[in-house]
């Protein structure tokens, strides 16, 4: 269970990175196409399996606390996207 939390943000930043290096680089393709769909995959397992686990221990006050989380960290994808594809202008 700890392990999901590990990669609760990893997993959409993972998938922003090399979605933008792919974008900045489109001729290295495979590389980040792979990173991206497995980073894709333990982003799904993990926001899924993760909150729903999550919902299972916590007091139902604290439901949109875990929700805002949630999209917390769905929202690392974009935010590190778009840093790297500036970082990788900028080279």
């Amino acid at each position: 269970m700890a392990l999901l939390f590990v990669f609760f943000a990893l997993g959409p930043a993972l998938c922003g990175f090399s979605m933008a290096y792919l974008l900045r680089y489109p001729s290295d393709w495979p590389g980040p196409l792979a990173v991206f769909v497995v980073s894709l995959l333990l982003t799904l397992v993990t926001q899924t399996w993760g909150t729903r686990r999550l919902k299972e221990l916590i007091l139902p006050q604290h439901r949109p606390v875990l929700s805002a989380l949630r999209w917390g960290g769905l929202m690392m994808g974009p935010i590190t996207g778009l840093m790297a594809y500036i970082a990788l202008l900028a080279q």
